[in-house]
């Protein structure tokens, strides 16, 4: 495989990790800061082996980084490009016409608070 399928590969696998919606949750509840895997399990509704499961995929993708604290376990992001990538996706797709009023109001609602962050 030459140098630029190498990196068609990689991009791939980037996108890949954004492919899932359960990770999309978790990575905008990150967006507001580090968080334990125990306050991500609460907030997408998720189990914590299941939150545990997506963390450490985004974590050896470089995505996000992780400190102990005790028994605890915060995670933070750490690739800006993934935040620069998913809010502009977010406004094209809260900016199409077949979005239901009240959700597309919602998600430009999310992209200006992240906006502010």
């Amino acid at each position: 495989m030459d140098a630029q399928g190498k990196v068609f590969e990689q991009v791939a696998g980037y996108f890949s990790l954004l492919s899932e919606p359960t990770r999309l949750k978790i990575l905008h509840r990150l967006c507001g800061g580090a968080c334990s895997v125990n306050d991500l399990a609460g907030a997408t509704g998720l189990t914590q082996a299941n939150t545990s499961r997506h963390l450490n995929l985004l974590y050896r993708a470089g995505v996000v980084d992780r400190d102990r604290d005790g028994a605890q376990v915060f995670y933070r992001i750490v690739d800006p490009n993934l935040v620069g990538m998913c809010r502009p996706v977010c406004l094209a797709i809260a900016g199409r016409g077949d979005l239901p009023e009240e959700e597309r109001q919602a998600l430009m609602r999310w992209v200006d608070e992240e906006k502010r962050t």
